[in-house]
C-alpha cells in the first residue's frame, strides 16, 4: 500500500479534501515542535535551574549573624575597650532585638542596626521588643 492510497482511502471515509488534511498535519506538526522547543529552552547544560521555586536556607542567614557577631567590635574612647554588638534593629523598623530574639534572626542583613547597649539602641529612637525576654 502507497501513500497515495492510503490518503485515498482516508478520503473515502472521510469526506476532506488534500489541502485540509496538509493543513490538520502542518497545525500538529506546530504545535509538537513548539512544545519541545519550549522545553528545550529552559535546559541549561550542568546547571540545577530555577522552575520558579526558591529554597532559602535560614541556617546560613543565622550562621552569618553568628559571625557578624563575632567579628564586629565597636571601640569605645579608647581602641583597647572593645564591645560585642548585643542588640540589633531594622533600618525600617521601630523595635530592636537581642541577638537571641527569633526577631534578631528574621532581619536581612543589609538592613541591620548594630548596637552594644539597651541605652544606645534607646537614644536611636527604638523600643525593646516584648517577644524578647
Amino acid at each position: 500500500m502507497s501513500i497515495n492510497d492510503f490518503v485515498n482511502k482516508i478520503k473515502k471515509n472521510i469526506a476532506i479534501d488534500s489541502f485540509t488534511i496538509m493543513c490538520l498535519f502542518v497545525i500538529i506538526g506546530v504545535g509538537i515542535s513548539s512544545f519541545f522547543l519550549g522545553r528545550l529552552s529552559i535546559v541549561d547544560n550542568n546547571i540545577n535551574t530555577d522552575y520558579g521555586v526558591k529554597i532559602i536556607d535560614t541556617r546560613d542567614q543565622q550562621a552569618s549573624i553568628a559571625k557578624i557577631e563575632a567579628d564586629t567590635r565597636v571601640d569605645n574612647d579608647s581602641p583597647e575597650i572593645a564591645k560585642e554588638k548585643r542588640y540589633v534593629a531594622s533600618k525600617s523598623g521601630k523595635l530592636y532585638y537581642s541577638l537571641g530574639c527569633s526577631g534578631a534572626k528574621r532581619i536581612t542583613l543589609k538592613n541591620m542596626i548594630w548596637f552594644s547597649t539597651k541605652e544606645e539602641a534607646e537614644k536611636s529612637g527604638f523600643e525593646f521588643s516584648s517577644s524578647c525576654k
